[in-house]
């Protein structure tokens, strides 16, 4: 993922949109916001951008304390 740093190079609409095509783009802000442009389609730039959601992340840790879940390999044994 690029980072830029809009306070030191100003970037058009176009010129960001043309360079997110080849990677992802960090778009720093002089005020301190931050935000990505990315393909929406590009699978390993959401996988990424998942990673950093923490509110993903905590959903992700709640299912796994779910002990109504079970486990692939007991779903298995309870298949045979």
């Amino acid at each position: 993922m690029k980072t830029i740093d809009l306070a030191k190079n100003q970037l058009s609409l176009d010129e960001a949109l043309r360079s997110a095509r080849g990677e992802s783009l960090l778009l720093r802000c002089a005020n301190g916001e931050q935000f990505v442009v990315s393909l929406a389609d590009d699978f390993a730039t959401e996988v990424e951008l998942l990673r950093k959601n923490h509110a993903f992340l905590e959903f992700l840790d709640s299912c796994k304390k779910d002990e109504t879940s079970v486990s692939l390999e007991e779903a298995e044994k309870r298949l045979r």
